[in-house]
């Protein structure tokens, strides 16, 4: 007969066997659990198309499946609006930042677009900077909304190539000589309005010109960035011109194409693009007539038409000078 001693040895080698059985259960459910949760989220992966991790310094292609509104500012009417008793309030509005290495491709020429966005008044303009060649230089020239109020520098001839290296250019408004990233330091405006094209694309027509014209745009950007950090950088469409327009590498189908990729180095760039080409187009694409002075540059009709377009899409801002009758007016 066993003694006291020995069956309470054997009682305890029985529990620890016992408690080290349940041990071993238990890391096995758990195991078969998580092999069961993997299986799951690899399945549904590869329902929806996915079936791999995505790598932060890929390209994300969101073709046309909506997601532009993850990208792009939201429109104002997909906030939520609230009632404070002092009048309608809107929710913080803006583009989404995007993440440091990430970019944006396989987006349509209207969704990078800004949307139009309520409507400002004149007094908006009197803090923005018109920087561009012949074409702007218009704008300071014939009688439309922001002559005499915005600070414009149309440089004839200029290319984004002659602002990113410093060249002393003519402002022939007002006879100034001048540097234009000096001239943006200086004035440090709230809003910015880039427009080139004609001279660099008029030089050649083929694609390696058109590519160092977009290389030399985001250069532009970056130091135009870097002299108002604070400032709205609005990149505009290239102008249509009108169908018999004669210049070599300037005409409709490339001015379109590289609207394009206008387009898309601004998103890339993470800066706001107006579309004022279908402002002063006609059903064809060409410059209206009735905004033509020599098939490439237009008369006062045209600028103010181009103004007026500009006027309709700003970035929404809380502060903005909003024009009665607009849907973020608010009587101060």
């Amino acid at each position: 007969m066993a003694s006291y001693r020995e069956f309470r040895k054997e009682t305890l080698s029985r529990r620890r066997r016992r408690s080290a059985q349940r041990a071993l259960r238990l890391v096995l459910a758990a195991a078969v659990l998580l092999g069961l949760a993997w299986v799951i989220t690899w399945a549904i992966e590869t329902i929806r198309g996915g079936g791999s991790t995505v790598d932060p310094n890929s390209t994300l292609d969101l073709g046309t499946t909506g997601l532009a509104g993850s990208v792009l500012a939201p429109l104002p009417m997909e906030n939520p609006v609230t009632d404070t008793g002092g009048g309608v309030q809107f929710a913080s509005m803006g583009p989404v930042q995007q993440a440091e290495g990430w970019s944006y491709t396989g987006l349509t020429y209207d969704k990078i677009c800004l949307p139009a966005c309520g409507r400002v008044d004149n007094s908006y303009f009197s803090t923005a900077l018109f920087l561009g060649d012949s074409v702007t230089e218009g704008l300071g020239l014939y009688e439309n909304p922001v002559k005499d109020v915005a600070t414009v520098r149309g440089y004839r001839g200029a290319t984004p190539g002659d602002v990113v290296n410093r060249v002393v250019m003519t402002d022939f408004n007002t006879s100034e000589q001048s540097v234009p990233l000096d001239v943006i330091a200086q004035t440090a405006p709230k809003s910015i309005y880039l427009m080139f094209g004609a001279n660099a694309l008029a030089a050649r027509d083929d694609e390696a010109t058109e590519n160092s014209f977009i290389a030399y745009y985001g250069q532009m950007i970056d130091l135009v960035r870097q002299a108002a950090p604070d400032a709205d950088i609005y990149v505009q469409t290239m102008t249509p011109v009108a169908a018999d327009y004669a210049s070599t590498g300037i005409y409709k189908a490339r001015i379109q194409r590289v609207n394009e990729k206008l387009a898309n180095m601004a998103l890339e760039k993470g800066v706001y693009f107006v579309d004022v080409y279908s402002a002063l187009a006609d059903d064809n694409g060409d410059l209206l007539a009735e905004y033509s002075s020599d098939g490439l540059h237009m008369v006062a009709a045209g600028y103010k038409a181009w103004v007026d377009c500009l006027a309709g899409h700003v970035a929404y801002s809380a502060d903005n000078p909003y024009v009665m009758g607009s849907e973020y007016y608010i009587a101060k």
